[in-house]
């Protein structure tokens, strides 16, 4: 947001600049806050260039003229009024407003209130377009090896390819799939670990220190690089607040946010579900894959404040086994979520393109062409390009049974009554994404 602050002196200036100034960086950071001084001579050149117009009471009488000018100008400039305490009131208000001033101040208000308008014109920008909120797409799955690392880094590629400013978050602080998969490793890691023992402040020039550019539009931020500060990030309560914050900086940093959670649940992850834009679950098609997505759900849902967040993505083992439909007939009459979340195609069997880890590509540019046009059909449905998405098709009727699956109940015949099933049968194994080790 580029503020431009009009006074009739330079001494005038500095006194509003430094209502600015008593702002936390973080608040200037999230509000991506430029300012620029000027006079009330030379303010047409620059006005232009401003998001936020704001006045100084030492304009007197003039602001009003000056208010109505740069209106004419720009249109759509936001006008913040500072007068005197003594000019304050229904005067000034009915002065102000007749020229499109949004709001009047007296010098003697907190800069607090001035910065609760900001932020609130912020929020404006930001439902209009006019300022960068990326999207948060946090990737899980039910148990390892169904290849949620491997989309986690294919969307990236789709991302990199359409030009979209994204962020790849490793957040698997076990094994680093991600990171290992796309050979990234570094002294980066250092800044994250500071993060989180208190030795360095989360800001947006340490996260910029912590980000490792893999191509012109895509960076990944990797794990802690020690597994105490790792396990404090995802198992401690702390790390609420430090995931929190890095997820602010990045929406005003990046159109996009990619995190591969690794699976792993605790209060950060939790914390991450619930305030993603997308949780995109990935699973496969196999019996016991569907088993685990069940018992996920019960908790998943209990953090996901809507169930149009929550997406499901199959990435079939082997292509042969359970389609989207059966699965989604298996587990709607449980969990209710509606036709949205099973709207994705499932990623077509690719044996070629799943040796990319290590390659410097990804399933994207390894695949076939029909693995591309699905990968590209994904990211649209989950918003992160650009344009409208490939179409939402509603699946077959759910209650529809389809070769056994609900009317025989794969659920049924695995855990017998389903109001048996409670939050004690959570647990289940902790995997990576089905890529190989690296040697030992």
């Amino acid at each position: 947001m580029k503020l431009l602050i009009v006074d009739a002196t330079t001494e005038a200036q500095a006194y509003c600049a430094k209502r600015i100034e008593a702002f936390n960086q973080s608040d200037m950071e999230m509000l991506d806050l430029k300012v620029k001084l000027v006079s009330d001579r030379d303010f047409v050149g620059r006005v232009g260039e401003a998001d936020v117009l704001l006045l100084g009471s030492g304009l007197g009488e003039r602001a009003t003229a000056i208010a109505r000018q740069a209106m004419s100008v720009v249109p759509w400039l936001h006008i913040i009024l500072f007068v005197t305490d003594e000019a304050y009131g229904g005067g000034a208000f009915r002065a102000a407003h007749s020229v499109g001033v949004r709001k009047v101040f007296p010098d003697s208000a907190s800069p607090l209130d001035l910065l609760q308008e900001l932020v609130a014109i912020h929020a404006e920008f930001r439902k209009e377009g006019r300022a960068r909120e990326g999207r948060v797409i946090a990737v899980t799955h039910a148990k390892g090896g169904v290849g949620a690392t491997s989309i986690s880094a294919a969307l990236g590629e789709v991302c990199s390819v359409f030009s979209r400013r994204t962020m790849l978050w490793d957040l698997d602080v076990e094994t680093r799939d991600l990171s290992r998969s796309l050979t990234v490793n570094g002294v980066e890691a250092k800044v994250v670990s500071s993060w989180v023992n208190g030795s360095r402040d989360i800001s947006r020039e340490s996260l910029k220190d912590a980000l490792i550019p893999i191509s012109s539009d895509v960076s990944v931020l990797m794990p802690p690089d020690r597994m105490a500060e790792s396990m404090d990030l995802v198992c401690h309560t702390d790390g609420m607040g430090i995931v929190q914050r890095i997820l602010e900086l990045a929406r005003v940093m990046f159109d996009v946010i990619i995190v591969d959670t690794g699976g792993r649940m605790g209060p950060a992850t939790g914390g991450l579900l619930r305030n993603a834009d997308v949780v995109l679950v990935v699973i496969d098609d196999t019996i016991l894959g569907l088993t685990a997505v069940d018992l996920y759900l019960t908790f998943v849902k209990t953090l996901v404040p809507s169930s149009d967040r929550i997406v499901f993505l199959v990435n079939p083992y082997s292509g042969a086994l359970l389609g989207v439909p059966q699965i989604a007939a298996e587990l709607e009459p449980v969990h209710h979520l509606g036709d949205m979340p099973w709207r994705l195609p499932p990623v077509p069997n690719d044996p070629k393109a799943a040796l990319w880890p290590g390659s410097g590509r990804t399933l994207y540019s390894m695949g076939q062409k029909s693995t591309r046009v699905i990968l590209e059909r994904v990211a649209r449905e989950l918003g992160v390009l650009e344009g409208e998405p490939g179409g939402f098709q509603a699946l077959p009727e759910l209650s529809e049974p389809q070769h056994g699956a609900a009317s025989g109940g794969w659920l049924k015949k695995v855990f017998g009554r389903k109001d048996s099933i409670n939050q004690e049968n959570l647990g289940g194994e902790k995997g990576g994404t089905g890529l190989p080790e690296e040697p030992k």
